[in-house]
């Protein structure tokens, strides 16, 4: 019998040879006997040239998240969390070859209509999460064999469009009050960047000072700060956090206007003068990127003390692209500013824009003038 320990994964598997000298490998038993057991019963059905599939869908998903929680600095809970509660009842006793599209849409549409402790239904994207999860454990099975293909690879996800009510941002006015009450200079040149460049909150903490440059009035964004990766997995502090690259890929430069580039220099004056300098120092923070929570505590602050509503870090995001929109901007100009693109721009922004019509109404009342009949 070629029964085997799968050590690191803690589970047994079996390989056998088919009549034609194909070899086929089994894994996920929790004991020597249910691997025995199988590779007998799967000899048997080779013989009556029945096709027999023993891995589950449950099988594969339990060796997929531990593998997440072995291989990986990201926490295995969450997609644990997710399949026990939306997957597992509904196709966790499948084959797992024989899980199709139509089995991930019913766990959308149970999600879809199903409600949460607190009444409420659950998000697009957590569904959308889900959907993810399920891809990702038939792309395992792929890899280790368990499938010959995935069916399900060309599944895609609901689409999640944003209105004015989920976008919450400050106008220049509301900055302007809100940032006179930040006293601490680092913080209300950080906040102050943000709003004015549109930069995300990790890519300004990624921001080192030879990504700057003042000669060419220029900023390059070329990493950011991702503090989602597990502490214990990385070899020091900064380690793995710290990603080269824009958060959606690739390098970005952004042209500073008169305000980001007193601000910067102001800060650099400050920054220069520590003993221990160099150029490869962040921005903020020096030897190692600032933290992220205390950035939010700082915005709160200002908005409770200006009396104005709350927003996220990111809503700063959100702020600088509405200023440019009311300025007249159109979405080409703002999604060059930002590096993204003109659809998510429109996607996301586009109940702001000016209607199309009404500009053009605006151009020929004021420009054409015809003759009265």
């Amino acid at each position: 019998m070629s029964v085997y320990l799968d050590r690191q994964r803690k589970s047994w598997y079996f390989i056998t040879r088919n009549s034609n000298g194909k070899q086929t490998t089994r894994r996920g038993f929790r004991t020597r006997k249910d691997a025995q057991l199988a590779e007998r019963d799967f000899i048997s059905a080779l013989e009556t040239q029945d096709r027999w599939d023993y891995a589950t869908f449950d099988t594969v998903a339990n060796l997929y998240i531990d593998d997440l929680d072995f291989n990986s600095g990201s926490s295995s809970y969450t997609a644990e969390s997710l399949y026990r509660l939306h997957v597992k009842d509904i196709i966790g006793d499948k084959d797992i070859d024989a899980v199709s599209m139509n089995d991930i849409k019913k766990v959308q549409v149970e999600m879809l209509t199903k409600r949460k402790a607190d009444g409420k239904h659950y998000t697009y994207k957590t569904i959308n999460h889900v959907t993810s999860l399920v891809k990702s454990i038939l792309n395992y099975a792929l890899k280790y064999e368990y499938v010959e293909k995935n069916r399900c690879m060309g599944f895609e996800n609901l689409k999640i469009t944003k209105d004015s009510f989920s976008i919450k941002f400050w106008t220049d006015e509301q900055f302007l009050k809100a940032i006179q009450y930040e006293l601490d200079f680092q913080w209300y040149c950080m906040l102050s960047i943000l709003y004015l460049t549109g930069m995300r909150k990790g890519e300004v903490r990624g921001l080192q000072w030879r990504d700057i440059n003042f000669n060419d009035g220029t900023i390059i964004i070329n990493r950011h700060v991702n503090d989602k990766i597990k502490k214990e997995s990385r070899k020091s502090d900064e380690e793995q956090r710290v990603i080269t690259g824009r958060k959606n890929g690739g390098m970005h430069v952004v042209a500073m206007d008169m305000n980001t580039k007193s601000l910067l220099q102001k800060q650099y004056e400050h920054e220069s003068k520590k003993s221990h300098y160099r150029d490869s120092y962040y921005v903020f923070g020096g030897e190692k990127p600032i933290g992220q929570n205390t950035l939010k505590r700082h915005l709160d602050k200002i908005a409770d003390l200006a009396n104005e509503p709350r927003i996220t870090v990111h809503g700063l995001r959100h702020s600088h692209v509405s200023y440019l929109i009311s300025k007249g901007l159109n979405a080409y100009e703002i999604a060059n500013r930002i590096g993204d693109t003109v659809e998510m721009v429109l996607n996301v922004y586009g109940h702001q824009f000016p209607v199309p019509q009404q500009n053009i109404v605006a151009v020929m009342n004021e420009n054409l003038k015809f003759i009265e009949f």
